[in-house]
């Protein structure tokens, strides 16, 4: 029976004991961060128990994880539920993982920093939103995750933010992602209203129930609302703002995490059940994960600030991940929900090393770096591995997933625009290597002489986080053996 309950309290534990430390930790000062890492990490420890159950499904027995609790009754049943599959495993997984290292790694970046009970809450609820939005078993649910997720991430850049408009950048996030949010929810509840049900599950054999007239908006509505959230070209204005300016911890979850929920929800409800209609516009998905990838790479070229760089190329890397999606094949599905995790755990690496960089020098502009390799060698060779998975350099992570994008550009029979897509990648070892160079290598400025590694708070995530980008490039197979 405490089986059962397991996805419930994995959601919502974050949630509940963030709102629980808020009251009773404000007076508590900086000594509510332990107890908040404690509370993300056993988040993950609960999703990570569900494994054992799951094997079988993923070996040819059994059945997903299903738990439904009575919800609502009328008009029609809606009940609140929890599907853990091949699918939401892997990708709730990593989210809770990277939420946890940036609570581990807040520890000491954000230590000196005020309300600190407040910035541990909403990173808490924070959480538990993206959690909720992987795990939900029906739209209406998922939708209302959706919003959990999207408030104090608003409250985290604005609040804690670098910048003197910090305020107006989450302003900008905040009306950005809820407009993507109304355009969802005019989605979804057309969905309910046509088939009568909300529930993932038996939409795929419901969606005949739609009128053929309907079927197209409903899907751009869709597409829309998840695009914002990925920042997909040209609804991508928000995230260089919003992701350079948020802390750095922050900057990791927004990037390595959040975003990949949009994703997500392309693989979870188009490809599932508006798959016909994915096929038929997979040409023009293909060609908007191009452009995405290229503008993208083009602007992180013109950066010279690092997490306005980072930003960029997050918006760039989306694009091989949409692309992959969009081309409507096995193998393209497979390598984009595989470098869904990949670039959740670089981008959050190199996130990470950015705050380091920021926290050891006191600043993030490229053109006043120089040199930190024989000075900060952990932090160097971490941020150069990070930078070459994601440039697709073998045998890290990032490589086994764009080989497979491209592949299933081609056995979909879209061999120009992979084609354009892989000269395109082009572009990503460019910047990625002119960012490595210039902050690490070369002359250092004098006034960082005495500049030195961080501290093991920050280091540990960071590391952690590397290896993982090793050990997945070296066996691939240990994901892609359920996500396939």
């Amino acid at each position: 029976m405490m089986f059962y309950h397991i996805p419930l309290l994995a959601t919502f534990l974050p949630a509940v004991s963030g709102v629980i430390l808020y009251l009773f930790g404000r007076r508590a000062g900086k000594r509510v961060r332990w107890p908040a890492t404690i509370i993300a990490f056993l988040s993950v420890l609960l999703i990570f128990s569900m494994l054992p159950d799951l094997m079988g499904y993923y070996w040819g027995g059994g059945q997903p994880i299903y738990v439904t609790y009575d919800w609502i009754a009328s008009p029609f049943e809606v009940r609140f539920g929890f599907l853990i599959d091949d699918l939401s495993f892997v990708i709730g997984l990593i989210i809770a993982v990277l939420s946890a290292f940036s609570c581990f790694y807040s520890t000491k970046y954000m230590e000196n920093e005020d309300g600190q009970a407040g910035y541990y809450a909403n990173l808490l609820i924070f959480t538990s939103g993206m959690l909720g939005v992987i795990f939900s078993s029906n739209l209406l649910q998922f939708y209302f995750f959706w919003e959990l997720m999207l408030i104090p991430s608003y409250f985290l850049i604005a609040f804690w933010g670098a910048a003197k408009r910090a305020l107006t950048i989450g302003f900008k996030y905040f009306i950005f992602t809820h407009v993507g949010a109304v355009c969802m929810l005019l989605g979804i509840l057309s969905i309910g209203s046509y088939t009568g049900t909300f529930d993932l599950v038996l939409l795929p054999e419901r969606f005949d129930m739609i009128p053929l007239n309907m079927v197209m908006l409903i899907f751009a509505l869709l597409l829309i609302g998840f695009s914002v959230k990925m920042a997909i070209f040209p609804l991508h204005t928000w995230l260089p703002d919003a992701h350079a300016e948020a802390p750095a911890p922050i900057s990791a979850m927004l990037s390595g995490a959040m975003i990949k929920c949009g994703a997500y929800a392309m693989i979870r409800i188009l490809l599932s059940t508006f798959s016909s209609i994915t096929l038929q516009t997979s040409d023009y998905l293909a060609i908007i994960g191009i452009v995405t990838i290229i503008y993208g790479g083009l602007m992180a070229l013109a950066q010279t600030d690092i997490k306005r760089l980072l930003s960029y190329s997050s918006v760039s890397q989306i694009g091989y991940i949409f692309f992959g999606i969009g081309v409507s094949s096995e193998l393209g599905a497979t390598g984009g929900l595989f470098h869904i995790v990949n670039h959740a755990i670089c981008k959050g690496l190199l996130f990470m090393c950015a705050g380091v960089i920021l926290h050891q020098t006191g600043t993030r502009d490229i053109r006043k770096l120089g040199g930190l390799a024989g000075k900060m060698p952990i932090t160097a060779a971490a941020c150069l591995i990070g930078a070459l998975s994601l440039a697709g350099t073998p045998p890290l992570s990032g490589f086994w997933s764009e080989w497979m994008i491209f592949g299933g550009g081609i056995a979909a029979g879209k061999t120009l625009l992979t084609l354009v897509a892989i000269i395109s990648a082009v572009i990503t070892a460019g910047y990625y290597l002119w960012f490595v160079w210039r902050v690490f290598f070369g002359a250092t400025p004098e006034n960082l002489e005495n500049v030195k590694e961080s501290s093991w708070q920050l280091l540990t995530p960071i590391v952690a986080l590397t290896v993982a980008t090793v050990v997945l490039g070296i066996w691939p197979d240990l994901l892609l053996r359920f996500i396939t």
